[in-house]
């Protein structure tokens, strides 16, 4: 089991409920005034192991964190308080997997670090190093997880932890002390996308823009992994899941393989399993790649703790909402040299219309998939069920629609689970190919979603290739007793924290914030077709007694 690093430094820690036991063992690095405490792990190192989480856009990263968070108490002996510090990295200007993870009932929302705008395997590589560090020479944490952006390298991140190869005097050449010295990388983890594994794969080949395309990128994640984590298989057939895994052991033999369903597995097989040895990856080749280096009028901006100076000229206001594209001014990251994978953000402060939001997005591009136990908002939500009875399609929903209206109950057909799965994948190829025409190549969207079918509470949305769904996530922060209570200085900053419109803004926190990940994205067709979801002026004008006759409202008896 692991040991404990403790002081009284300040750090981050997830979901610890009582105060850490001093220890009695302590080192000091040599030449370098640093003190932290040892970690005294089956190995006897002092170093902070870390369990990086890679995969690509939407393969289930966050909610296998969660899952760690929720059930790390299994990762030591007699439910001893587990101290694991978290950093979870967005490639986008908007950190949804970190907002999302402070919404979860097993974290607070000051102990996970958010590294947005940019990737922890580049342009944010420096600030990686420097939170690890800060974090290990406080001493108060057993253990490290990295959650990387679907679209990092996990060989470039590995490589932060390499001991210095230069043949100098390093005490003499480096000032301060080396992140080798502090934390080591302890596993290193790939989740796979089952439903989407295939169709990523393609192609490896350049596309017309000289850039190489995501599917290698996939392949090098695997590659560079100690576990792989061949997630959603309840969206696959069993022969599927066999050729998917089959696939991961030729690219990665050496490898450890779990499949899941929503990414749950034995935490102990990705937390301090000490796999990782750097010389297991000693052939593996890193590209290298030049990256743009940052204009000086935006340094100045971003110095003043301010976006970056082009902010204006790549935000595209429709009057109804905003869309903010990547500065092309700061730090290119690898992956828009390498892939040509770029994002941008929506914002809108009004609510959509919960028909035409399903039936002109949700429905019409992608397959909507629902939590078995909620009442989401899919009007014809497909819902994929475990065991023999299993899977119950949108075929078989429209089969009952059909029937011939007799008021005595019959026996429900039954429907051959494999056929109705083969409809499912049929079905989301063709919405696949009418989103590709219509928005380009989205490979990833998440966000918050303010319907008027849910007017009190915050929906996210989750999207990765053909498949996406929505939960209704939590209240909205302006229903917080602390958003209306304490002196004026105190709710003012409550509101500033969490994202509140201006005093004019009548709702709070309530908003459309939606990121958007892919190649050759049409910004404005989305825009176009998210703005055509929205609540009309006559529409928005009703208030909010006159929204739950658009659509319902969830909390009221649909029935009356």
């Amino acid at each position: 089991m692991l040991g404990k690093r403790n002081s009284k430094s300040e750090g981050y820690i997830a979901n610890s409920k009582s105060k850490p036991k001093k220890s009695k063992a302590t080192s000091t690095m040599s030449n370098h005034n640093h003190t932290h405490s040892h970690n005294h792990d089956n190995n006897g190192s002092s170093k902070l192991p870390v369990t990086l989480l890679g995969g690509f856009l939407g393969s289930g990263k966050t909610t296998l964190l969660k899952h760690i968070l929720e059930h790390k108490h299994n990762l030591t002996s007699d439910n001893k308080p587990f101290n694991c510090a978290v950093i979870v990295n967005d490639v986008a200007e908007l950190n949804i997997d970190k907002a999302l993870i402070d919404s979860s009932s097993f974290v607070q929302k000051e102990e996970v670090i958010a590294m947005q705008n940019g990737c922890v395997c580049c342009t944010l590589k420096s600030d990686l190093v420097d939170q690890i560090k800060s974090m290990a020479l406080g001493g108060k944490f057993d253990y490290m997880i990295i959650e990387a952006s679907g679209i990092s390298e996990p060989s470039e991140i590995a490589a932060m932890f390499a001991e210095c190869a230069e043949d100098h005097d390093h005490e003499a050449e480096h000032e301060e002390i080396s992140l080798f010295d502090l934390a080591r990388l302890d596993t290193c983890v790939t989740v796979v996308d089952s439903s989407e594994f295939f169709s990523s794969l393609e192609s490896v080949a350049l596309n017309d823009k000289g850039s190489e395309t995501y599917s290698k990128l996939l392949v090098e994640q695997i590659e560079y992994s100690n576990v792989v984590v061949v997630n959603k298989t309840d969206l696959v057939s069993e022969a599927q899941i066999e050729k998917v895994t089959d696939h991961v052991m030729l690219l990665n033999p050496n490898a450890k393989i779990l499949t899941s369903k929503h990414s749950t597995i034995d935490v102990k097989q990705v937390v301090d399993t000490k796999l990782y040895n750097a010389k297991d990856f000693e052939g593996f080749i890193s590209k290298d790649v030049e990256i743009e280096e940052v204009k000086q009028c935006c340094k100045s901006s971003m110095a003043k703790g301010e976006s970056a100076c082009c902010k204006r000229a790549r935000t595209f206001d429709s009057g109804m909402s905003q869309v903010v594209l990547t500065s092309k001014k700061i730090n290119q990251t690898r992956h828009a040299a390498r892939f040509g994978i770029h994002s941008f953000l929506y914002k809108a402060r009004r609510p959509f219309h919960p028909v035409r939001f399903q039936e002109d997005f949700m429905q019409k591009f992608f397959m909507c998939i629902m939590p078995e136990e909620d009442e989401g908002e899919c009007e014809h939500e497909m819902e994929i069920e475990e065991g023999e009875e299993g899977v119950e399609s949108m075929a078989a929903e429209e089969k009952k629609e059909e029937s011939n209206g007799d008021e005595e109950e019959e026996e429900e057909e039954e429907i051959d689970p494999a056929e109705a799965l083969r409809i499912q994948q049929v079905e989301a190829k063709n919405r696949g190919i009418v989103r590709s025409e219509t928005f380009g190549s989205l490979l990833r969207t998440k966000g918050f979603v303010w319907s008027t079918f849910s007017h009190d509470m915050m929906t996210t949305v989750g999207q990765a290739g053909n498949v996406a769904n929505m939960e209704i996530e939590a209240p909205w922060k302006a229903l917080d007793p602390q958003a209306w209570s304490g002196s004026e200085k105190e709710k003012e900053s409550f509101r500033r924290n969490n994202h509140f419109g201006d005093t004019n803004f009548a709702f709070g926190d309530r908003r459309q914030e939606l990121v958007f990940i892919g190649q050759e994205l049409r910004h404005d067709s989305i825009q176009r077709v998210l703005d055509s979801c929205l609540l009309t002026d006559e529409e928005f004008a009703m208030g909010v007694d006159g929204w739950k006759t658009l659509g319902g409202d969830m909390f009221l008896d649909h029935s009356m």
